[in-house]
């Protein structure tokens, strides 16, 4: 038997027992992610084969041997060569909204407005309850497109206060009963909004602003309802790969339930919060707290300001007139003095300011009203919500101004029937543009506005690539030179989004240092075949390194 002290000295053995120990030591972590194709969407779009993950951010990445040989850990995830993304952000979306659509009645199957009456007849609610409630009507949808009229909801619900909003959340139609228990005067005069008369008679459509006058009769959901509504929205959003989301037009009340609910774990999907436009708001975030506020969860940074309503009801305001209704133009929300006076306001504070526009008018004075403020190319990160019409003259502002797109794909590939009838097809070729906003600032970031369009951020992927609906249709894609390509689609829905919110140094890549939150998907969705992309299934979803979804 040979000795090592015999032909090693004594320091060299040493050093070489240490060797030996060290190779054998790994550093313990929370969660180690393996064998799959990780998309870090960092600037150099490398690909991973694994990630270590500790105290709810990663630690490193690389290939598998890399990761496995020098960490350890309790908690190891095979991913079986499955693709897996940045945890999905939607940029636009009505989160609270959508969990209290929920205790509301789904009128969005109805093909007529005669189906409209039998699906709130078979609701669970009865004729003593004082409100019924349904959403999501669209006359575009039906044989006959024209705007219905309330003579049917009066004849079968006399005694209870029947109000339906559209689908856009733009127009709502209120029963006979409900109208003079909220005593309407028709001959009030309403800024931004109008009560919808036709051939002298009205109809019981109220139209934005004019909205206020029946909603604000209707009892408010108290916070045990809003808590039942956001955990139920965070189990859906969770079930689709999301883990942050975009919250546009939340109340002081509705931020702080939030915020407790997150503090207590309950709620543990990240929220940007888009402060509605009012009073109360600026009071408390602007003139007393004075600075946005973020925690790990939360962040109050932005005000959602509406500049004009929707192509479906008419109320997007256009530089020429709509194609099907002669000598209207539909109309601006804000007035233009006031709407800048606020956007001075929230320069001065710090706070983003992110306006939706739909008309090419509006989209138009929107990028005015910006660009009188900016001044010059800056990082305030401003955006424009939807971005649905624009005059080619005005795409430059976006670039001049550093102005931020924000689009949902799903509108295009849900509007491009009914629009062609309400622009003409000369005037449509300006709308949709999402290639041609991108190629501004080369960044745009991608939403859903659900529930006006459904959950599923694959659905905002599909649309954003091949400009087609779920059906396929149109058969070569709408407009298909304003696609997106794979690569920036997700983009869009992940660090661009991230940028869009000033979180881009937390989230939106697989990078040392970030958040944890990420999507597996059973197809990789940067490669898949066009026909299999729709089908896909989220397999984890990944929120600050704790699985909060497991198919």
């Amino acid at each position: 038997m040979i000795h090592l002290k015999k032909i090693l000295p004594n320091k060299l053995i040493l050093l070489i027992f240490l060797f030996l120990i060290s190779c054998n030591y790994k550093i313990e972590v929370d969660l180690i992610i393996h064998n799959g194709i990780l998309y870090s969407l960092d600037d150099n779009n490398n690909i991973h084969e694994a990630i270590a993950i500790k105290n709810n951010k990663i630690i490193a990445t690389g290939k598998n041997n890399q990761i496995l040989n020098k960490f350890q850990s309790i908690k190891k995830m095979d991913l079986k060569g499955k693709a897996m993304y940045p945890g999905f952000i939607d940029a636009h979306c009505h989160f609270l909204a959508y969990g209290l659509q929920t205790e509301m009645v789904d009128l969005s199957s109805a093909k007529s407005f005669n189906e409209i009456i039998e699906i709130l007849k078979k609701s669970d609610k009865t004729e003593r309850e004082k409100w019924l409630i349904g959403y999501g009507w669209d006359q575009n949808q039906w044989k006959e497109k024209e705007w219905p009229n309330n003579k049917l909801l009066n004849v079968n619900f006399s005694n209870t206060n029947v109000v339906i909003y559209r689908i856009d959340g733009h127009a709502l139609m209120a029963n006979r009963t409900a109208i003079k228990n909220s005593k309407i005067n028709f001959d009030t005069i309403i800024e931004g909004g109008h009560i919808e008369k036709i051939n002298n008679e009205f109809t019981g459509i109220f139209i934005d602003n004019a909205m206020d006058l029946i909603v604000e009769n209707i009892p408010k959901p108290n916070d045990i309802s809003k808590k039942r509504a956001l955990i139920k929205a965070q189990e859906d959003c969770f079930s689709l790969g999301l883990t942050t989301v975009d919250i546009a037009g939340l109340n002081k009340e509705d931020v702080d339930l939030i915020d407790r609910l997150q503090k207590t774990n309950e709620l543990k999907i990240k929220v940007y919060a888009m402060l509605s436009d009012n009073q109360e708001n600026f009071d408390y975030f602007i003139d007393s707290v004075g600075t946005p506020l973020k925690t790990e969860k939360l962040n109050v940074r932005s005000f959602k300001f509406f500049a004009d309503g929707s192509l479906g009801s008419r109320g997007a305001c256009l530089l020429k007139s709509y194609s099907d209704k002669k000598k209207s133009f539909g109309m601006l929300l804000q007035e233009e003095n006031s709407y800048r006076q606020k956007l001075i306001k929230l320069k001065e504070y710090g706070f983003q300011a992110c306006t939706h526009a739909i008309g090419d008018s509006t989209n138009r004075t929107v990028l005015n009203s910006y660009a009188e403020i900016l001044k010059k190319s800056n990082d305030l990160r401003w955006r424009i919500e939807h971005v649905q019409c624009i005059d080619q003259k005005d795409l430059g502002r976006f670039r001049d101004y550093n102005i931020i797109p924000s689009v949902q794909p799903t509108h295009a590939t849900s509007d491009f029937k009914w629009a062609l009838l309400r622009l003409g097809k000369n005037r449509l070729l300006n709308c949709y543009r999402y290639q041609s906003l991108f190629e501004e600032n080369n960044i745009i970031a991608l939403g859903t506005d659900f529930p006006v369009e459904e959950i599923n951020p694959i659905n905002t992927f599909y649309a954003a690539v091949f400009r087609k609906n779920k059906k396929g249709s149109p058969l070569n894609g709408f407009q298909i030179s304003e696609a997106l390509s794979r690569l920036n689609a997700i983009k869009g829905m992940t660090i661009w989004a991230a940028l869009a919110n000033f979180e881009e140094n937390e989230k939106g890549t697989m990078e040392i240092g970030k958040c944890a939150d990420f999507v597996v998907l059973e197809n990789d969705i940067l490669k898949e075949k066009e026909a299999s992309i729709l089908n896909t299934k989220v397999i984890y979803t990944i929120v600050d390194g704790s699985i909060v979804f497991s198919n």
